[in-house]
């Protein structure tokens, strides 16, 4: 029986080894048994073959036997605690994307380059291992050397955040599809970035709550630190109708 390794990065983060395949461990997750759980989630597949001297996650294998009756076991927690931070960005797969009531829709890494960041700020939503939300007159790749650089007041190690939509009516108001439960407040925030010189960051939220999620996310996921950048672009609205309708009805109820 395979053991998958999995890392859920959903405002926390924990590393889990499961019987069950991606869409399997998703909506287990997301939808539970017994524990009639619900929620949104987040998980990357690592690649079992990498190697930590913090986590030491091979010898935990032993403990992801299957059940005496020979079922698969869908959950052993091996970490709850810095574990983004030891994985190597190399053994990161697909990123999962999970909605409450247990649909998947995976993402590939693809190439990312500057040059398709070409707003003057941005709205980040942090996931992992903090999670506030902040505006940035950073693009994506300067903004994770930004956060992961010890030499700042406060860093992280490594950090994996959501690209959130921006848009703006004619009078400067955000847009009002967008379902943020503070846009005046986050208009405030970009406007001062916008017109300062020296702060390149500004948090809006140090803990939001993440209303209809995956209708906020623009051009996709980041995971990055000084030594280099993943990006997991998110289909286009179209390709959302088109390819993954039902993933897409079900995250749009949210």
């Amino acid at each position: 029986m395979n053991t998958h390794l999995y890392l859920m990065c959903y405002q926390g983060e924990a590393l889990v080894a499961s019987h069950l395949n991606a869409e399997q461990f998703g909506a287990y997750m997301a939808v539970g048994t017994q524990k009639h759980t619900s929620g949104n989630l987040l998980f990357f597949e690592l690649n079992p073959e990498f190697s930590s001297d913090f986590l030491r996650w091979p010898a935990a294998k032993v403990d992801c036997a299957p059940h005496a009756d020979g079922s698969p076991r869908r959950s052993k927690y091996l970490s709850i605690y810095r574990v983004l931070e030891h994985v190597p960005l190399s053994a990161f797969g697909k990123l999962h994307l999970v909605t409450r009531d247990g649909r998947v829709l995976s993402l590939d890494a693809a190439n990312y380059t500057e040059s398709e960041t070409s707003a003057s700020v941005h709205l980040y939503t942090e996931l992992a291992p903090v999670c506030p939300r902040v505006v940035s007159s950073l693009s994506p790749a300067a903004f994770a050397r930004f956060i992961t650089d010890p030499a700042n007041p406060v860093s992280v190690p490594r950090v994996f955040f959501s690209d959130s939509l921006i848009e703006r009516e004619a009078d400067g108001s955000l847009a009002g599809y967008l379902p943020y439960p503070n846009p005046a407040h986050i208009v405030d925030c970009m406007n001062d970035v916008e017109g300062g010189k020296t702060k390149k960051t500004k948090t809006v939220e140090r803990n939001p709550q993440l209303v209809a999620f995956y209708r906020t996310i623009g051009r996709g996921f980041f995971l990055g630190d000084a030594g280099g950048i993943k990006f997991y672009p998110f289909p286009t609205r179209d390709e959302l109708d088109d390819r993954h309708h039902v993933w897409w009805r079900s995250a749009s109820l949210d």
